[in-house]
């Protein structure tokens, strides 16, 4: 499995702040280590949080619950969280709802869904890259 490193998310935030002409700051660097440590935790076969999916699930509930950056923090964790996905042959598909992935991640922030409602999401909305 390819993990992303906290480097990469940082980086990422920058360039999709520049793309909106917004301003990149990381407040804390270590709050994006600890949410990229929480979704890869412990690093190696077995994951607690499971397959590619549901870590990426909690990939982006961590990120977009940490709040280390200025702006762009939800947009950080779709992007780290769909990259991750990408590296590891998944991607997201929800033709039902165009909306469906930004509202998951509004309602993450907002702190009315929990990890696992993430998780699951992102698991039931997976598909292989073919």
């Amino acid at each position: 499995m390819k993990l992303i490193s906290t480097a990469f998310v940082i980086k990422l935030n920058h360039k999709i702040c520049f793309a909106e002409g917004n301003s990149s700051h990381c407040f804390d660097p270590g709050k994006v280590e600890s949410a990229v440590h929480s979704a890869f935790y412990p690093g190696s076969y077995p994951f607690i949080h499971g397959g590619v999916a549901t870590i990426a699930g909690a990939l982006a509930f961590y990120l977009t619950n940490a709040h280390a950056f200025l702006d762009g923090n939800k947009r950080t964790a779709v992007a780290a969280s769909m990259v991750f996905m990408e590296l590891n042959g998944l991607e997201l598909v929800f033709p039902e709802n165009p909306d469906a992935l930004a509202d998951l991640i509004e309602g993450c922030a907002a702190g009315d869904l929990t990890r696992d409602y993430v998780k699951d999401w992102y698991e039931i909305h997976k598909a292989s890259l073919s």
